[in-house]
């Protein structure tokens, strides 16, 4: 009795112990006597959990699918909000998603799809319910939409919704989060790929409501252009920010989640799976003719640049005829592709002002992966090698003789001139020694990349029709932050002869710089070449001048300091018009052949070295043309004419000329700076005519100068011979040392 009472007491006891001896059934090996033991427990405790979990977990650990599904079931019905058996719901949930499946996970699988459709369908509402992480309900609800589509119209937009308010919350100012990945990259895939979504395109369309077949109506435009516009951030964000991260690049976001970079770089592309979510939401849309282009141009190759923007531009101009020709602003169908071409265009912006920067940028190998060879570059093909075939300085030198002669003309923008990189002579053997492709294929990929890029610009950023959104998103998105997006406004405003403005710029720019401690030296000496470029097409040599000098210090600032310095960046160096022959015009020559023009030199010492030498030249030039006598001047001119001699060799008996015709030269620091052979072979020549009087000798110890004459003086014939004899001893020597101290001893006396 006393047996008896303790059972009384402890209910629970006669069913443990049953369950008990199912499992001493089980170790000795008989499984038919343990299900008998757990039968007979079900039958006298019907609503006891862990009788009916000890049953499924032996039909489970057998791997009996269809009695575990079935057990499973009973216990769901019985006792949903128990917790152990969540657990199980979360085994199930995550073989489901699982992309390796082991043979446990496919039980898994198998068993639950074994049960009933409604009650799949309940779990999974009901574990996305569960979910107080909103990352764990989104793959929750993910997993109920794929599985049942139906649901889809139901919670699609509602999950949408929870995972904007999510990052609002948690990530402000941080376009790359968990967040905005699954909302871009898995949620609205699904959703605008679902037959079962609509998208109310019209008024009359704007209720939302029910139909017998379970498709609601009452998603709007408003929420699909929002997904775009969230869209086109996350992916341009994770474009940019995983190149810009690579280099110390100052992102443009506050935060950056490396590992979602790195997710979507994996796939198949950011560009790639933006212009397929693109299409997916021209679809959902009406947008006809964005749908047409789409599917001419297929996005999973390379797309020819020019190709997808002349279609943009042709969809754009015949949407434009079409309101001239309406009396009222258009139909629905019009407007509605109105906007569908403002996201194409402005995606194709983004794009191509990337690729633009990121090659001028040098923010990655830019000869891997991304280049490609496009045969169907637009214009004049010469322009490309030009820069190969034509020697460099010499286009520059008439470039600049001309004064601003090559500004460019009013109409620029509105004609169709093909527009032309041109990549300057040391980059192209930089690029065949590394055995990549050649400079002209690079060449032709940044003309088609920066010509749609401008041509973009002016359409979002004039007409009325996508102006005021265009100028929004780049609001909302910080456009100002992205420095990247820097490069692109400089040489678009040099490109189109907006040169008060890029001074403008570049000024703010180095403001900010001069700011920053860490002081990034590169942006500094580019900025003050295309400075130096601006000013001087604004006919203020000096300042053009001193903007050149002033970065090319910094060059000499590392060296004295036993630093090598190697840059990786691009600059823009000047705007001009090429002729039929790829090569920049004299002032009286025609434009009309050719296209626009826009120069890039490597950011590197020899190459702004050249740039200052070139851009002196032709500045101390003008000035010999329109002053009287000045000897200073002319002997600065003779130094700087050794540079990439003979190059300058016309110039130079012009200059010789000219100390004939005021007969002779003061000029004492001669001998400092000049190893020329041939042009101290012909001063030597001028110094035996006594009709010339040459001062060339510096001022002895004593304090003493002396006038070097022939025949005069003694003492002035030995030191001019002497200083020749040691000059031609030096000849073989290289002239850029003696360059670089005449540039920084003369520096005040050159900008006088």
């Amino acid at each position: 009795m006393a047996g008896e009472d303790a059972t009384m007491e402890d209910l629970d006891s006669p069913s443990q112990w049953l369950v008990e001896r199912a499992r001493q059934s089980l170790r000795e090996n008989n499984p038919y006597e343990a299900k008998a033991w757990l039968i007979t427990a079900k039958t006298l405790y019907p609503k006891d959990f862990g009788i009916q979990y000890e049953a499924y977990s032996i039909e489970r650990n057998a791997e009996r699918v269809q009695e575990s599904a079935k057990l499973f079931y009973i216990m769901f019905e019985q006792f949903p909000e128990n917790d152990i058996l969540w657990k199980e719901v979360v085994s199930f949930t995550d073989a489901l998603e699982s992309d390796v499946m082991d043979q446990h996970g496919k039980f898994l699988t198998d068993m639950f799809g074994c049960l009933p459709q409604h009650a799949q369908r309940e779990i999974l509402l009901k574990a996305a319910g569960r979910c107080k992480d909103y990352i764990e309900r989104c793959r929750m609800m993910l997993l109920l939409m794929r599985r049942f589509p139906d649901v889809i119209p139901k919670n699609g937009v509602a999950l949408t919704e929870m995972l904007i308010e999510a990052e609002n919350s948690e990530y402000p100012a941080a376009p790359v989060n968990p967040y905005r990945k699954l909302l871009v990259c898995d949620v609205l895939p699904h959703l605008l790929a679902s037959e079962k979504m609509t998208v109310s395109t019209s008024s009359a369309e704007s209720q939302s409501g029910e139909d017998k077949e379970g498709i609601v109506s009452g998603i709007s435009l408003a929420q699909v252009y929002k997904w775009l516009e969230l869209s086109i951030q996350f992916y341009v964000s994770c474009t940019t920010a995983h190149n810009c991260m690579s280099e110390n690049f100052d992102v443009h976001q506050s935060i950056v989640d490396t590992s979602i970079v790195a997710e979507v770089l994996d796939g198949q592309g950011p560009w790639i799976a933006l212009h397929e979510l693109f299409y997916l939401a021209a679809k959902k849309c009406g947008w006809v003719e964005i749908c047409r282009i789409h599917e001419r141009l297929d996005s999973k190759k390379y797309r020819s640049t020019n190709d997808h923007w002349t279609s943009i531009l042709d969809l754009h101009h015949k949407l434009k005829k079409m309101s001239k020709h309406s009396l009222e602003e258009g139909t629905e169908e019009e407007v509605l592709e109105k906007t569908g071409l403002m996201f194409a265009a402005i995606i194709l912006f983004l794009q191509t002002v990337w690729e633009y920067c990121r090659v001028v940028n040098r923010l990655d190998v830019i000869f891997e992966d991304s280049v490609e060879v496009n045969t169907q570059l637009s214009g004049n093909a010469s322009a490309s090698t030009a820069a190969s075939d034509s020697p460099a300085p010499k286009k520059k030198k008439r470039k600049l003789a001309s004064g601003r002669s090559g500004s460019p003309a009013k109409d620029d923008s509105k004609g169709k001139q093909p527009s032309h990189i041109i990549i300057d002579k040391n980059r192209t053997g930089e690029q065949k020694d590394s055995g990549k492709a050649d400079c002209g294929s690079v060449s032709q990929n940044l003309s088609d990349d920066f010509a749609v890029s401008v041509e973009a610009w002016h359409l979002l950023n004039t007409y009325p029709d996508y102006k005021n959104d265009f100028l929004r998103l780049l609001d909302e998105w910080r456009v100002d932050q992205w420095n990247w997006m820097g490069t692109f406004k400089v040489d678009r405003l040099i490109y189109k002869g907006k040169y008060k403005k890029a001074v403008e710029f570049l000024q703010e720019q180095r403001n900010a710089l001069e700011q920053d401690t860490s002081g990034n030296q590169e942006l500094l000496i580019r900025g003050a070449i295309q400075l130096s470029c601006c000013y001087f097409r604004l006919d203020d040599h000096k300042r053009a001048c001193e903007e050149a000098l002033y970065g090319l210090q910094f060059f000499s600032a590392r060296s004295s300091a036993g630093d090598n310095m190697t840059l990786k960046r691009s600059t823009s160096v000047h705007q001009g018009k090429l002729d039929a022959s790829g090569n920049e015009p004299s002032s009286s020559s025609s434009s009309s052949t050719g296209g626009r023009c826009l120069r890039l030199i490597q950011c590197s010492e020899t190459e702004v070295l050249s740039f200052t030498v070139r851009l002196l030249l032709s500045s101390l030039k003008q000035r010999l043309v329109t002053e009287g006598r000045n000897d200073t001047l002319l002997g600065h001119v003779v130094v700087l004419v050794q540079f990439g001699w003979p190059r300058e060799e016309d110039a130079f008996y012009e200059l010789l000329d000219r100390i004939r015709d005021q007969g002779g030269l003061r000029y004492r620091v001669f001998f400092s700076y000049v190893n020329n052979i041939d042009i101290l072979e012909e001063f030597a020549h001028l110094y035996s005519d006594d009709s010339y009087n040459l001062d060339l000798v510096p001022l002895s110890t004593s304090g003493s100068g002396r006038a070097v004459t022939r025949g005069v003086n003694k003492g002035a014939k030995e030191d001019f011979r002497a200083a020749m004899e040691r000059q031609v001893s030096r000849s073989d020597e290289s002239f850029e040392p003696l360059l670089k101290a005449f540039l920084q001893n003369e520096k005040d006396s050159l900008l006088s």
